[in-house]
């Protein structure tokens, strides 16, 4: 009786764990194809898949050594977090444990 009890719950928590928790698409698109089913449409994504793929290459070394784009951010420097300062007259944390005054 004891393990049936215990044993129930853990099933139901393993199958609510194997549960996917969002539905799944047959399509490899959603909003907006990259490349169509449509057959006729295949010669242009792989010629531009080529033509990507090609430039990526052949600029890859002239990337390596560029300087980065004029539009990134410089890097910002690193300032600490300023002190914390209590405030006057006691502890500014409600419930916080006050040591008492010395005698």
């Amino acid at each position: 009786m004891q393990i049936s009890r215990i044993a129930a719950p853990a099933v139901l928590a393993a199958g609510l764990a194997a549960l996917p928790l969002s539905a799944a698409k047959a399509q490899y698109y959603y909003s907006y194809p990259p490349c169509t089913p449509f057959p006729l449409t295949w010669p242009f994504c792989i010629a531009g898949a080529v033509v990507g793929t090609a430039a990526a290459i052949v600029s890859a070394p002239f990337r390596a050594v560029a300087p980065p784009p004029y539009y990134y951010p410089p890097p910002r420097p690193y300032y600490p977090a300023p002190p914390y300062y209590p405030a006057p007259g006691g502890n500014p944390l409600p419930g916080s444990v006050v040591p008492p005054p010395p005698r």
